[in-house]
């Protein structure tokens, strides 16, 4: 990406308006690539299915097909952008699957992880209409997140996830599939965590190659560990004591090569990265139009909003710059605001910005690539632009939402 300054930012704001997103696709394809290249250096028979829900946006997710990866997705809708974008390999998660997507994917050789009874009965009855296909899915694993001091590492603080299958209803899962000659390739161990630790992979690989040595599933073609990881983050944000993608490598294939069941099998090991690729990628740029003070307290006012940047409201202070056309070393302390009439659209809470500030200067928020354009509604303003900036190529990602965008969807307007 060229030289971001207020130059840069100003003329880009001239072309498209404000606020908009930047993206860095040599950043995104970095990171692919690293975590990828850990696993490989380690065990060579490494899958990266990108996860669509973190960021779906369709430019970045040629970068991933392109770098060799799967899709990962959790809905029809997902499932159709993957295709309709060229991805050939998908892996198909999530609990809530009609027959029509189950089908259309298994058709499509798709690998279907089922979550829950209701999909194995849509997958008998899609059996039965096929007798003579070879039909395989996968299964997902309920995973027990407790570590040795008895706390749940589950994502929220819960006692116990909802996903996927626990051992004993398995047993009978696998029992009936068999029954009907349905071949099962994929176990999914995917389980949230609530600080995406390293030992947490200990667990589920371990209960993972437990149940595929006493059950023998030695069809297993893709062992799939899931997401969750730590990994890229904005400049600013200090990981000093935060995981590399080296030691997840380290945990999972440390256990896995000292397994019986997976020396012998040789299965494909699955990583599904989402936040830990992406979420350095983006940025957010928005422009001031007024400093006021009341009762005390400074606000900076911006066009942007903090549903564009953190749209679960979370408290941090995400990295960010100001980029002022007068410089000047003083700074005091100010909450940026966004551009709803929502008193929680505070994007920056008390920091230190530039005594010089003013209306017609910028400010960018690093770290957005995740979780962020997938959430943010067209709530109050359109959504806004994404533009692409690689070996000073200048690329219009997503154009800036239109009334007609909005109403596209709706009768009789």
């Amino acid at each position: 990406m060229e030289r971001i300054d207020f130059d840069c930012l100003n003329r880009l704001a001239y072309k498209y308006g404000t606020p908009y997103y930047l993206m860095d696709g040599d950043v995104f394809l970095h990171n692919i690539t690293s975590f990828k290249d850990v696993f490989v250096s380690k065990y060579p028979k490494i899958i990266v299915g990108y996860s669509f829900k973190t960021n779906y946006v369709p430019a970045l997710c040629r970068i991933a097909k392109d770098a060799g990866c799967y899709a990962e997705v959790v809905s029809e809708m997902e499932y159709d952008l993957a295709k309709k974008i060229g991805f050939k390999s998908v892996i198909f998660n999530g609990p809530i699957k009609h027959d029509s997507i189950i089908w259309k994917a298994l058709d499509e050789g798709a690998v279907v992880n089922l979550d829950s009874l209701y999909e194995v009965d849509s997958i008998i009855k899609y059996k039965q209409k096929r007798p003579n296909k070879e039909v395989t899915v996968g299964l997902r694993l309920n995973i027990d997140l407790t570590d040795s001091d008895g706390i749940s590492k589950i994502q929220c603080g819960l006692r116990v996830g909802r996903f996927g299958f626990t051992k004993n209803v398995l047993v009978d899962v696998i029992h009936v599939l068999r029954k009907y000659g349905v071949r099962i390739v994929s176990l999914h161990g995917h389980t949230s965590s609530s600080d995406r630790a390293v030992a947490n992979y200990g667990l589920i690989v371990t209960q993972m190659l437990s149940l595929c040595s006493e059950l023998h599933l030695d069809d297993i073609d893709y062992f799939d560990v899931g997401g969750g990881f730590f990994g890229a983050a904005a400049k600013g944000i200090d990981v000093s004591d935060k995981p590399k993608y080296s030691d997840y490598a380290d945990i999972i294939l440390d256990t896995c090569l000292e397994n019986e069941w997976f020396r012998k099998v040789q299965p494909n090991i699955v990583i599904e990265p989402g936040v830990s690729v992406v979420a350095n990628v983006f940025s957010y740029v928005s422009k001031i139009f007024q400093t006021k003070e009341i009762a005390g307290q400074k606000f900076l006012s911006t066009d942007g909003t903090v549903f564009d940047v953190k749209p679960t409201l979370h408290n941090n202070n995400l990295p960010h710059t100001f980029f002022t056309k007068t410089v000047a070393d003083d700074t005091y302390v100010a909450s940026l605001v966004g551009s709803t009439c929502m008193e929680k659209d505070v994007i920056l809470s008390n920091v230190r910005v530039p005594n010089s500030i003013k209306g017609g200067d910028y400010v960018k928020i690093d770290g957005v690539g995740a979780y962020t354009i997938v959430l943010t509604p067209t709530f109050i303003n359109y959504l806004s632009p994404i533009v692409s900036i690689e070996n000073s190529e200048e690329i219009l990602v997503r154009r800036r939402q239109t009334l007609s965008d909005v109403t596209a969807v709706y009768n009789n307007i």
